[in-house]
């Protein structure tokens, strides 16, 4: 029968074991790459616990109604025929780059505290303007309520189209003059004509011209990452209807 002795070193030895292992995957997850999506950046943060838990898998079914990418696209058709300029008086002749039309993505980038991402999403709108040296631009396209401030809510969305042509994968062209970014809205407004079941409807447009951040960019994704990687959820948000939801059928003893 061994002695105490014996088996305090062969607990050790465990012990060393499991230490080495647990380092060992702490070592291996550090060097997995990170994936961003720009179309989350700006709202991440609306709700740590939902960023937390939509990391791990646990999210609810987000339904987005495809009428509005049949806008996308019926906007990008028309805009690639017309000048830049119609947009906004403001941007330098230039054309669409219409071979940018399907996905991007990065190279491996590092956040705050070095750990590995790459973004890759799909970009609207590209401009390469007849200037000299060669500008680009990014614009972005949307359908919404018309409002000055609607370009703040998307910061981070154009600026990360930005960094990933700064520095791109293999797959995507490296763009390195960026310097304008842009939201261009489209809000309807009325119905001129219904004939023959076709409807004619107008639109009001308007330009919002972005600015640059890309250090505000990586802090926010340093604490993305931070959060997803976070050992136990963050608390219920109070204002988060996903966290009402969960806490009233808990309240109700539901679940």
């Amino acid at each position: 029968m061994p002695n105490n002795k014996t088996l305090d070193s062969q607990q050790d030895e465990v012990s060393e074991t499991k230490h080495k292992k647990i380092q060992k995957t702490e070592t291996v997850d550090q060097k997995k790459n990170f994936k961003v999506a720009p179309s989350g950046l700006d709202y991440a943060l609306k709700c740590k616990r939902c960023l937390w838990l939509s990391y791990k898998g646990i999210k609810l079914d987000a339904f987005f109604p495809p009428i509005f990418n049949a806008f996308d696209l019926i906007q990008k058709k028309f805009l690639i025929t017309q000048s830049v300029k119609l947009m906004s008086d403001a941007l330098p002749e230039g054309r669409i780059m219409t071979e940018l039309s399907g996905f991007i993505g990065s190279s491996t980038l590092k956040d705050k505290k070095g750990r590995p991402f790459i973004i890759s999403g799909k970009t609207d709108v590209v401009v390469e303007f007849n200037t000299t040296p060669k500008k680009y631009g990014i614009i972005d396209l949307k359908t919404t309520n018309i409002n000055p401030s609607k370009i703040e809510n998307y910061k981070f969305q154009l600026e990360s189209y930005a960094t990933i042509f700064q520095n791109p994968n293999l797959k995507t062209p490296k763009l390195s003059n960026i310097e304008e970014l842009g939201l261009y809205l489209f809000e309807p407004k009325e119905i001129t004509n219904i004939s023959n079941e076709t409807c004619n409807m107008n639109f009001e447009t308007l330009y919002l011209k972005g600015n640059r951040c890309h250090d505000e960019l990586i802090n926010r994704i340093t604490e993305i990452i931070d959060i997803c990687l976070m050992k136990k959820p963050p608390d219920y948000n109070p204002v988060c209807s996903s966290c009402k939801f969960v806490t009233s059928l808990k309240k109700e003893k539901y679940i």
